[in-house]
């Protein structure tokens, strides 16, 4: 099964770009989804997400806590925020292996 790659990318051939499930750019799209969802978002599963980190940083907890519930496929080995306080960016630097 493929799903579309987010931002949307298009190919050569003017197709929109997919992931092949159960890569590890799948599962890095899924945990991508987990951290930039605000809770409450999805009516059918209304506890997906992590609070909103406008300048400071995703809760590495609750982040951990998401990918575990969400995504078992996966095991986070892995998660950095960083903050550039200038600009007010958030990163998140998330290292996982499937399992």
């Amino acid at each position: 099964m493929t799903t579309l790659k987010f931002p949307l990318e298009y190919n050569q051939d003017g197709s929109l770009v997919t992931l092949e499930d159960g890569t590890d750019s799948f599962y890095a799209q899924l945990l991508s989804f987990s951290a930039l969802t605000e809770p409450g978002t999805f009516p059918f599963s209304p506890e997906f997400g992590v609070f909103d980190p406008s300048f400071g940083l995703v809760n590495r907890g609750l982040f951990m806590l998401q990918a575990s519930r969400f995504v078992p496929e996966v095991e986070i080995i892995e998660a950095e925020g960083e903050l550039i306080e200038d600009t007010g960016t958030t990163f998140l630097r998330v290292k996982f292996k499937r399992v």
